[in-house]
């Protein structure tokens, strides 16, 4: 007898009886390996039905054993609490942002708590405020009301919110600042109903100076000094192919940096802090870099007349690794025939960060075939690079993003037509794929007229010291 007539004779005689019945006509008509099917399938059958039933057993009682307990049992939400109680200049400071005076936080007579908490990986807001012991019908609504004003689905881990509670432990609101200063929120009303609201933070820019003196390295004292590392490597972008960091600079060399950054009205920074000037001193002369956007939001590093430096493009953007297939003709791997190979392959472990071989205008960013996973990269109108079989993107890049040399545009993978994650590279010269393992170097932009003129202003205004030198 099969399993699933023993199956259901236990369960019901008279299904039993009317399988019986009909099993052996059915039965007769079948092929030896449709016989052997049915049984699998039997088994299939019997497997899903329990897992259906176990489920259905397990979710109650899980859902009793981790139930909040009882307001007498229950560990007060207090112990969550991470500020005193709110002072009268903090009060004030909710009603700023709210929307009406039948907000329940405008009640002169009830005390409102604030606790703070962060959004956990993989958890949602309605996940953040259960976890505080926020009944599910209010972080339900609270959560829905905020899906009015901001997308919720774009909250990453880290993100801070601010709950309030009222003296009875009663959920009463939240509000959240996003990373673009925005600050959204929504409370509730009287009648208990959660009112969105948003309000534009204050975003203050400034410029902060630093100096120093080289005593070691160059990042050893940058670090003395207080500069950032993302400004550090900026700095480094910036003189890369005039200066080499490892062997031109000597003990006792100056340097100032200025640099920008952007922060709230509650002083969190927002975005990437950006170099504005750089002037070090190497072997009695010394090299100055300020930072500009043109009219047609190029940007770049200039020196002091106005020129960029000569740009090479990188050889190999993953460093000094392995070539797997070099450019020219050979056997494909995947199609097994001789074709010519358009670019040299450089394999890496999958999510190794891909750099920009040069400064330059994305122009395709996509699926492009046998590709994969693509990036086009035009750097004048002569050249342009290519990066083949990426695994991921740089999410905050789009078509039209500019990027600069050595910045991450993707991360290695194995997409479309590939035998393993590597990085498959192309330089491009008037529309012809070329060596990329020979030297391509992109020449120097020198601003002229209205430019020029944007230029020096700008210069002075990021650098008070800032002349326009005469040219011997």
């Amino acid at each position: 007898m099969f399993p699933l007539s023993r199956f259901l004779k236990k369960l019901h005689p008279l299904i039993h009886r009317i399988y019986l019945f009909l099993k052996p006509a059915y039965w007769r008509l079948r092929t030896p390996a449709q016989k052997k099917f049915d049984i699998k399938l039997q088994y299939i059958f019997i497997g899903c039905f329990i897992g259906v039933l176990l489920t259905a057993l397990i979710i109650p009682a899980a859902h009793h054993l981790i139930s909040y307990p009882t307001d007498e049992t229950q560990a007060h939400f207090s112990d969550l609490i991470t500020e005193e109680p709110l002072s009268p200049e903090k009060t004030a400071d909710l009603k700023e942002i709210s929307i009406s005076d039948n907000l329940l936080l405008n009640e002169a007579e009830s005390q409102i708590i604030p606790i703070a908490l962060q959004l956990n990986k993989n958890e949602t807001l309605s996940g953040l405020l259960t976890r505080a012991n926020v009944n599910i019908a209010d972080a339900l609504a609270a959560s829905e009301s905020l899906t009015l004003i901001t997308d919720l689905r774009k909250l990453r881990p880290g993100q801070s919110f601010e709950l309030y509670f009222n003296e009875d432990n009663i959920f009463q609101g939240l509000k959240m600042e996003m990373r673009s200063g925005e600050v959204v929120s929504t409370f509730k009303n009287k009648n208990g109903d959660f009112i969105p609201q948003s309000k534009e933070g204050k975003i203050e820019t400034r410029q902060i100076s630093l100096e120093g003196v080289i005593q070691s390295s160059f990042a050893a004292a940058a670090k003395e000094a207080g500069v950032p590392n993302i400004i550090t490597q900026q700095v480094i972008r910036a003189l890369d192919g005039e200066i080499n960091f490892r062997t031109d600079l000597k003990a006792g060399e100056p340097f100032k940096i200025i640099y920008e950054k952007k922060t709230t009205e509650t002083g969190k920074e927002i975005g990437k802090s950006q170099l504005l000037y750089v002037s070090l001193t190497t072997n009695k002369d010394t090299y100055q870099r300020y930072y500009f956007v043109d009219g047609l939001g190029v940007q770049g590093f200039y020196n002091e007349y106005g020129e960029s430096a000569p740009q090479t493009i990188m050889k190999r953007p993953l460093g000094r690794g392995r070539i797997s297939s070099n450019f020219g003709t050979r056997i494909h791997p995947v199609l097994g025939y001789q074709i010519h190979h358009d670019g040299v392959d450089f394999p890496a472990p999958t999510g190794t960060p891909i750099p920009a071989a040069a400064d330059g205008v994305i122009v395709r960013l996509g699926r492009n075939g046998g590709y994969g996973k693509y990036i086009k990269i035009k750097h004048n109108n002569t050249y342009s690079t290519a990066y083949g079989h990426m695994n991921a993107y740089n999410k905050e890049l789009r078509v039209g993003s500019y990027v600069k040399r050595g910045e991450t545009i993707g991360y290695v993978g194995s997409t479309g037509r590939s035998t393993g994650p590597h990085l498959h590279f192309e330089v491009i010269k008037n529309n012809k794929q070329v060596n990329p393992l020979k030297t391509y170097t992109l020449p120097k932009r020198t601003l002229k007229n209205r430019t020029l003129q944007a230029f020096k202003e700008r210069a002075l205004e990021i650098n008070p010291e800032y002349i326009y030198p005469i040219k011997n």
